[in-house]
């Protein structure tokens, strides 16, 4: 198993939205930083959903489902159970 603080992250700052499952529309929320296998998120709407939902950085072209680790006020960590996410990591690195 990998420690997950010893993931190289990405400072990034930088909004994607939220879909939930069996909640219309969808949310935005700030990812503050970001590597393969999860992110820091920052919403002041995370107390009210549930812990999986997808999130994606290109208005739902493409998504990645995410499950919270942790929740910390309006912040929470997550965690992309389906694998890592390369080519979104490697775009956005290339942004910043």
């Amino acid at each position: 198993m990998i420690e997950r603080r010893a993931l190289e992250r990405v400072q990034l700052n930088q909004f994607a939205l939220l879909s939930f499952s069996g909640i219309s529309g969808v949310h935005p929320c700030l990812v503050r930083n970001l590597h393969m296998r999860g992110a820091g998120l920052y919403s002041n709407s995370f107390h009210f959903f549930a812990n999986d939902f997808l999130m994606s950085f290109d208005g739902f072209k493409s998504s990645t489902h995410c499950h919270v680790v942790w929740r910390r006020g309006y912040e929470c960590g997550v965690v992309f159970p389906s694998g890592y996410l390369h080519s979104e990591l490697e775009i956005l690195s290339a942004q910043v």
